[in-house]
């Protein structure tokens, strides 16, 4: 006969809980005006599970308190929506039914940003080899505004500079690799205030979409050609034909997927003078 032998472990004892519950967290951080705010009220000691409340006072306006999976803390969380010190008493009970109250004022200042705000809301995506040019906008704040690709990185073989009046900031250059690329713009008030806006580019290997336009031919007899620009947001305008084309239409096979463009075209006479653009078109390219 086989004699088996098995050992047993140990039971695992939970360590015991000293004292009355007691809230640990001594102050909460300050918040903005349409600024998220995260910030966590712990407690410890008595036994869990504990229950919380707001005892007196109220939260800032868009905040929220939330219970803890674990119970152990009051989760603060929302958008600020209004600039004000609020004052607030937080409550918690253990399960043995002892309490503790602790007294917080929250601080919610204006936005830092002075009304300045990033108003391009997207880019328009590239091809490898076909020259990229989009730009980012803003408004509003004192100029001039200094700009940064706070994280991220453009794609590669496009570089980023900053236009003379400082309001936009201009990407141009010739995507070298077929990528996704996300990216973060940042830019600065004189007065401090900043805006961040988040965007993302991607460049395909090559074109695979072709525009055709057409317009009415201009009926002035000394009319030799005519140009075609294209703007990514209907306002920032570049040629995109070498020479002037001669008929009334032209073929754009540099656009790239899941982009929009505008385009426009002018026509030209015998002593090189242009014309006003026509009425701009929008293009979806899908």
């Amino acid at each position: 006969m086989k004699r088996l032998l098995f050992f047993l472990l140990p039971l695992a004892l939970g360590a015991p809980c000293f004292g009355n519950v007691a809230i640990t967290t001594t102050s909460l951080p300050a918040g903005t005006v349409g600024t998220t705010y995260s910030a966590a009220i712990n407690a410890s000691n008595g036994c869990t599970p504990y229950k919380w409340a707001i005892a007196s006072g109220a939260l800032p306006a868009g905040v929220a308190a939330k219970v803890s999976s674990t119970t152990t803390s009051l989760d603060l969380t929302g958008t600020p929506t209004t600039a004000a010190s609020d004052s607030f008493t937080v409550k918690v009970t253990g399960c043995s039914g002892g309490t503790y109250e602790k007294a917080y004022k929250v601080v919610v200042e204006a936005s830092t940003s002075g009304g300045l705000a990033i108003t391009t809301a997207s880019l328009p995506n590239g091809t490898v080899g076909t020259a990229y040019s989009a730009v980012v906008k803003a408004s509003g704040g004192c100029t001039p505004y200094r700009w940064a690709i706070a994280s991220g990185a453009l794609p590669a073989g496009v570089t980023a500079k900053m236009a003379s009046t400082t309001t936009s900031l201009n990407l141009s250059g010739t995507p070298t690799s077929a990528a996704t690329d996300s990216f973060t713009v940042k830019v600065t008030a004189c007065s401090g205030g900043a805006s961040e806006k988040a965007y993302k580019v991607g460049v395909q290997s090559s074109a695979n979409h072709v525009v055709d336009l057409t317009w009415k031919a201009s009926r002035t007899s000394d009319v030799t050609g005519y140009n075609v620009y294209r703007s990514p947001d209907g306002s920032s305008w570049k040629k995109i034909n070498v020479s002037l084309i001669a008929s009334a239409q032209y073929s754009d096979s540099t656009v790239a997927n899941g982009s929009t463009y505008y385009y426009a075209a002018t026509a030209v006479d015998i002593y090189g003078h242009e014309s006003n653009k026509t009425a701009p078109i929008k293009v979806a390219v899908p």
